[in-house]
């Protein structure tokens, strides 16, 4: 379900930008968009989740210097066993088996082969004179004719693509008995002669993969290039006549190339992205909004705000808090989005909650009627899940606080965060966490005094998050104990169930991803400010399944969950296992823990020199770390064993393996 960019060494921070907003736009919702590292690359498990790997624009020896050896034999393996292979420009020339850009040039100049080989020619540049590095002078928009094979996918015949260095796939047409087709030709003159043939574009059959190579830039977005109007006379080197035509074919374009791959596009050709909804800031208990904003008035900006209003100016996001949940006036929406484009509206509800009409993708007020209900079963005060912030479309829930530490360091523990949908959802590491509409994304914070770091080390919060998550989806009701839901170490939740999208035959056991967790930690005075966030497939069935499907299958079949009612069991039970944690400990829930985990006595593979294998025995009681037990050839327990960081390896379930990073 991964779509991974590269982004080390040699990458131009514009090029893999650029390509990122391509590919969430016509990807999004059925793969996560992720940047990679060279170093995650080489050390870090990504193959068998990665739907397709992309290169994107820069200098190919930068990638040659990162990649070259382990890297390059770990992508050819990639793609020769049925991975995808997506490069522009560098990220072409850095996959066919030879290159010579700018030969003759001494300033410019770079020949030579290339380990790859995915393209078996030559890639000769720049197609175009007046290249630079890190410079636009020599950019341009080029025209670009289309083949059938493209056209069959629903691609326009032609289209102006941006340009800067990009090279020529000579003598394309005499390689099509080697798996190469060409894909896009250039229409303008080229200034490096056409003996070769004129292939902007190629893809190239490389074992059971597939390796698409473009020169151009087509992954830029036409309408943010206006300044490179001013290259040359508008509709020849500058902008097309009427951009927003272009975007559209190119739109179509790209949408093409990812059919081409096998991939699913969502064929959008909006223009514009969609824009962040206002948030609304709404409490269970009167007095609990109110009270609050006393709070954040000790960090509001001087003279910005107003009677019925508040500004906060946080490190990445200005908030205006708008009072009885008024909506900021044209005005002064005009004046906060002058200054800074990051500004969030938020709503406040010192009364009652906002009406349904004004959420209607989640219903506050029957998301505390749940609360109060769950709350008032327990023995225990529990306040967990309110003051409540909740967004239509917010860019991520655990960003909009863990990145705003001014904010952050006044919210109480328990104070809620929820998006309907996400347009950066974050995972662990390298990874991004898919946010499409149905499921249920959510942050809360705790604050985790200092004092309990012996007892109740801040590392088991994260799966103290996981066994409540997985808790309050098996006892929702009667008869939803029978859901096959499980953790794996460290933070993610799986089902066994077939995937609706990713339906392989060597699914282990037909296990399915349905939610992750990402814990953050900053430190203030005396204390950890955790933003732990969470999403879970409830409703939607991409990219893997749901609990909805899940549900519907059980015999006889259950009532499909709501969002409303599962966070609001998900709160009150994390918190009764926080307030038992901080007392006696992960010990406390250590046996429960395991009843639900994948691991007991999993046998893997310790990724080090001696490729050794290990027993799974469980976590640490001490530093939360997976305990395993060495075994020699004969599966026989030498008696050494290691303890293994969560944050310093890397664990495929899939493929048995546990990688020492170095």
């Amino acid at each position: 379900m991964n779509v991974l960019v590269y982004s080390g060494p040699g990458t131009s921070t514009e090029s893999v930008r650029q390509c990122i907003n391509t590919l969430q736009r016509l990807l999004i919702p059925h793969y996560a968009i992720a940047p990679i590292t060279a170093e995650a690359i080489i050390k870090e498990p990504w193959v068998s989740t990665c739907a397709l790997f992309c290169m994107p624009g820069g200098a190919d020896l930068g990638y040659c210097k990162a990649l070259n050896g382990t890297g390059t034999r770990i992508l050819k393996q990639y793609v020769r066993r049925g991975g995808k292979y997506l490069g522009f420009c560098a990220g072409a020339y850095f996959a066919c088996a030879d290159i010579e850009f700018e030969k003759g040039n001494l300033a410019l100049e770079v020949t030579g082969s290339r380990e790859l080989g995915f393209f078996p020619g030559l890639c000769r540049g720049a197609a175009f004179k007046g290249f630079e590095y890190n410079s636009e002078v020599g950019a341009r928009f080029c025209k670009l004719d289309i083949t059938s094979k493209l056209l069959d996918m629903g691609s326009p015949d032609n289209l102006r693509s941006y340009f800067n260095g990009g090279g020529v796939f000579i003598d394309s047409h005499l390689l099509t008995d080697q798996g190469v087709d060409i894909l896009a030709r250039y229409r303008d003159k080229l200034d490096i002669g056409e003996e070769g043939g004129k292939a902007a574009a190629v893809g190239c059959r490389v074992g059971a993969g597939y390796a698409l190579l473009v020169g151009a830039h087509p992954e830029f977005v036409t309408g943010t290039l206006e300044q490179l109007s001013s290259m040359g006379q508008e509709g020849t080197n500058g902008l097309p006549e009427n951009w927003e035509s272009n975007e559209k074919q190119r739109l179509m374009f790209m949408s093409a190339l990812f059919k081409l791959l096998g991939l699913k596009s969502n064929n959008s050709t909006e223009l514009k992205p969609p824009h962040l909804s206002d948030l609304h800031l709404s409490g269970l208990n009167t007095g609990e909004v109110t009270s609050l904003l006393g709070i954040l008035r000790e960090v509001r900006s001087p003279g910005r705000s107003a009677a019925t209003s508040m500004v906060i100016e946080a490190e990445s996001t200005t908030f205006l808090f708008e009072a009885n949940g008024i909506a900021p006036i044209n005005s002064m929406l005009e004046n906060f989005a002058s200054d800074n484009s990051m500004t969030t509206y938020v709503r406040t509800y010192e009364g009652a909650p906002p009406e349904y009409e004004k959420t209607p993708h989640f219903d506050i007020l029957n998301y505390f009627q749940h609360l109060r209900e769950y709350q008032e079963q327990s023995t225990k005060k529990l306040n967990y899940g309110s003051p409540l912030l909740y967004g239509e479309l917010m860019t991520s829930t655990n960003s909009i606080i863990d990145k705003n530490f001014k904010l952050l360091q006044k919210l109480p523990s328990g104070f809620t965060v929820v998006a309907t949908k996400q347009t950066a959802a974050r995972g662990r590491g390298s990874n991004a966490w898919i946010s499409p509409l149905g499921g249920l994304v959510f942050s809360v914070v705790v604050r985790h005094n200092i004092k309990h770091a012996v007892k109740a080390p801040a590392v088991f919060i994260q799966y103290l998050i996981a066994l409540s998550i997985v808790k309050a989806i098996k006892f929702y009701d009667f008869g939803y104990d029978r859901i096959p839901i499980y953790i794996k170490w460290p933070n993610d939740i799986y089902v066994r169930a077939k995937s609706n999208i990713l339906d392989k035959p060597d699914n282990k056991n037909d296990l399915s991803k349905i939610g992750g967790i990402l814990v953050n930690a900053n430190f203030s005075g005396d204390e950890f400010l955790l933003v732990i966030g969470c999403g879970i497939n409830v409703t939607n069935a991409m990219p893997t399944t749901s609990l909805k499907i899940l549900a519907e299958s059980m015999d006889p079949p259950l009532p499909a969950y709501e969002h409303e009612r599962l966070l609001a069991k998900i709160m009150v039970i994390f918190e009764g296992h926080y307030v038992r944690f901080l007392g006696e400990g992960f010990q406390a829930f250590e046996q429960e823990y395991y009843q639900y985990w994948l691991h007991s006595n999993q046998v893997v593979n310790l990724e080090d020199s001696s490729n050794s294998k290990a027993c799974i025995q469980g976590i640490s009681m001490d530093d939360g770390m997976l305990v395993v037990a060495e075994l020699d050839e004969h599966s026989v327990r030498t008696g050494k064993a290691f303890k293994l960081q969560a944050d310093g390896n890397s664990f495929d379930f899939f493929n048995g393996l546990l990688r020492k990073k170095k």
